[in-house]
Parts: structure tokens; sequence; C-alpha cells
């Protein structure tokens, strides 16, 4: 008995030097510091973890449920608790569902919201009571604004009060945070459940020249609300001019992503990827 235990001894302090080797190596190698963005495939929903060159992470939404743990849990290092930036582009459950429990499991520094409430919804309810445990840096998004992460900058379009969309009646997708991703990897356009309305007032206010506007058009296009046919509209589209089009989507019952939009995106010679059938999409 006293040599198995002096044998579980020596197993016990030889993983934990062990754990400390890894945890040495990741938090001190260059070769973890680089620029990617994936796409997780969260059934419908949506869900996009960005990784910047100086090690610091965002994560735009969180999909409808505790799903994004399990792929948190396999994008970011194990011993890894720390989320820097937590990005809810607006308050529809299959956007921020999960993030309570990412609250829970990670320690989140700075939470992106639009502003926007809700009441009577569970969800909601929950959220907003790990938001207020978190402690997190809280910052609201209510215009044209940038910030610099490493080597990226982060270029926030909407939501815009000066657009003047009424929400009574052009509903909260339309007050999604719109921002646009600029990073050596090329310029990823994140548009949450972004519609016509606001992608004609972006378009309003940010394209003089209809033929080309340098401030929509990107690499890499998170498609609007899931594919669906009251977004990607045929002026927007020919301005952001898309190599990829990324269609967050799973199993549902709105017909998404529509066919119409699917034929839109192949129009503007865009390769269009899709969760529900690549899984998670990684661009790295």
């Amino acid at each position: 008995m006293e040599g198995k235990r002096k044998k579980i001894i020596v197993l016990a302090i030889g993983l934990f030097l062990l754990f400390l080797a890894g945890n040495f190596y990741f938090k001190n190698s260059a070769i973890r510091h680089y620029n990617s963005v994936t796409f997780f495939d969260v059934g419908q929903g949506d869900s996009a973890l960005i990784k910047f060159d100086n090690g610091q992470t965002m994560l735009v939404d969180c999909g409808l449920n505790r799903k994004i743990l399990s792929k948190l849990g396999s994008a970011l290092p194990f011993f890894n608790r720390t989320i820097d930036y937590l990005l809810v582009t607006h308050p529809d459950s299959d956007h921020y569902g999960g993030c309570p429990a990412v609250l829970q499991r990670y320690q989140v520094k700075n939470i992106i919201t639009n502003g926007a409430q809700k009441s009577n919804d569970p969800y909601w309810l929950a959220w907003q009571k790990y938001q207020q445990l978190e402690g997190a840096n809280n910052k609201i998004i209510s215009g044209k604004e940038t910030m610099t992460i490493g080597n990226s900058s982060l270029e926030f379009l909407a939501p815009d009060e000066s657009f003047g969309l009424d929400l009574n009646k052009f509903g909260s997708n339309n007050h999604s945070i719109v921002f646009l991703l600029k990073n050596n990897l090329g310029k990823f356009l994140f548009t949450g459940d972004m519609e016509a309305p606001l992608e004609n007032a972006i378009i309003n206010k940010y394209c003089l020249n209809f033929s080309h506007c340098s401030t929509l058009k990107a690499d890499y296009l998170k498609v609007g609300h899931h594919g669906s046919d009251s977004s990607s509209g045929v002026d927007f589209l020919q301005l952001v001019e898309p190599k990829y089009s990324i269609v967050s989507v799973g199993p549902n019952k709105y017909g998404h992503p529509s066919l119409r939009t699917l034929r839109k995106l192949n129009r503007v010679g865009s390769i269009i990827w899709r969760t529900d059938q690549l899984n998670d999409i990684i661009v790295k």
C-alpha cells in the first residue's frame, strides 16, 4: 500500500508540473497569438469568436443555449477562463441566450451592447442577472466609432441614432450592432440580424458612390438574419462585394436561408459557407 501511495503522489506531482509547464508555454509563446475568426455552428443562432494577435479575444453573440460552452472549450486553451470582450449584437434569444452560461463559466472583462432592453423574458432576466454579477466594463454602441485591438480595427457602423429608424416600425433586428473588422486576414462585415431598412440607412450615410463603397466593401460577410429574404438586398450585396459569405443557420421553421438570398449571393460571385453544412467555419 505504501508503494502504491507513493506512485499516486509522484503521478499527481508529475501531472501538476505538466500543467504548470503547459500553462507557461501557452501564456508565453507567440505561436498562439494570431488573428483568426471562427463562426461557430450553434444551430439556429449566431456566435463567432475573434482572436487577436495580441492574445485578446472577442465573442460576438452566444447562440441560444449552453452549446456555446463546448464550442469555446474546443477553441480556447483548457486553462483559459477569460474573454476580453463579449459583444451582443441585439437582444434576440438566438444571439444572447447562451451568454449567461458564458458569464458563469468565464471572466468577461468588457461587455458591448446596443443598449436595448427587454422584459418578461427568462433569458433576458438571466442575462441581466449575470451581467450585474460579472462586474465587467459595459459599453453601448450608439453611433459611429472605431476600436483598435492589436493590429485589428473594428469600425462600428450601427446602431446610429442619426438614422432615425423607428424600432416600433422596423423591429429590433434593425437596431443590430454592425461593424467592420479589418486586419491582415482581410475585412469582415458583421451584421447581426440587420434587415433592408438598416442596410439602406448605412448605404445612404456611407456610400455616396453607389458603384463603389469602401466603407462596406468586405472580403467576408456574415450574412444578415441567417440568410432571411428580409436581408441582403441587391444594392447592399453589390456594394459589399463579398468573396465569402457565412450563413449562421440550423434547423428552423422560418425557411432560412432563403433560396432568393442564396441566389443573390451567387450573382455577386460570393462563395457561400453555411454552418449547418460545414460545422464551425475558421478563417486564419
